[in-house]
């Protein structure tokens, strides 16, 4: 098992580029392997883990592939008969492809981590939510160079009990924003986790 450690920490909607509407009582907490060689092997082992351990399928993966693979995963997709859709947001000028797909059990899970997991890596958005709650949303924060700018960021509602796993830079570890009482603390979500889950 990968040893980890979690931690709750603030929420920053600018720095986690990330928006969430009718959220009270947002927590959110960060869990990541604690050895650094193979961190993103490792966190992807754990997520894997971690999901199957809540058993609240079905889950729904979103993120951003590049342009040029989207073709490809989409023909993984259909050959599988792993429900997806595809959709772009954007502008007319600057438009990009969105993937969601839904996992109904451990197989596809494991399939759909194995396949795409690298584009998380690679710092591209990716997002598992427990429901079936995400758009997009035009907010504005600073740029590169300090000047203001309107950014199109995923945007979870969570008026009901809602849970939202974001991979973290280079996909060493992951946030978890939740407003499920049973994740809410790291005492509770401690008591969560995969048998045999290292906790340090």
């Amino acid at each position: 098992m990968t040893k980890i450690s979690i931690t709750e920490v603030p929420f920053d909607s600018e720095e986690d580029c990330i928006v969430f509407e009718e959220a009270k009582k947002l927590k959110k907490l960060y869990i990541g392997p604690s050895e650094y060689e193979n961190y993103d092997e490792d966190t992807k082992q754990f997520l894997y883990e971690f999901l199957c351990e809540q058993n609240a399928f079905p889950y729904f993966v979103l993120y951003e592939p590049y342009g040029d693979v989207t073709e490809e995963i989409e023909i993984l997709y259909i050959s599988e008969g792993i429900p997806y859709s595809l959709r772009y947001e954007g502008s007319e000028f600057k438009r990009f492809p969105v993937l969601t797909i839904t996992i109904f059990g451990p197989s596809a899970l494991k399939l759909v981590l194995e396949e795409s997991f690298w584009i998380a890596a690679s710092n591209q958005f990716y997002s598992i939510s427990f429901s079936d709650n995400t758009s997009y949303k035009s907010i504005l924060k600073k740029g590169l160079f300090g000047k203001m700018k309107q950014y199109l960021v995923p945007c979870f509602n969570m008026k009901h009990p809602a849970t939202v796993i974001k991979i973290w830079h280079d996909g060493q570890g992951f946030n978890l924003y939740t407003n499920d009482s049973k994740y809410s603390t790291v005492e509770q979500l401690s008591s969560h986790l995969p048998n045999g889950t290292i906790l340090e």
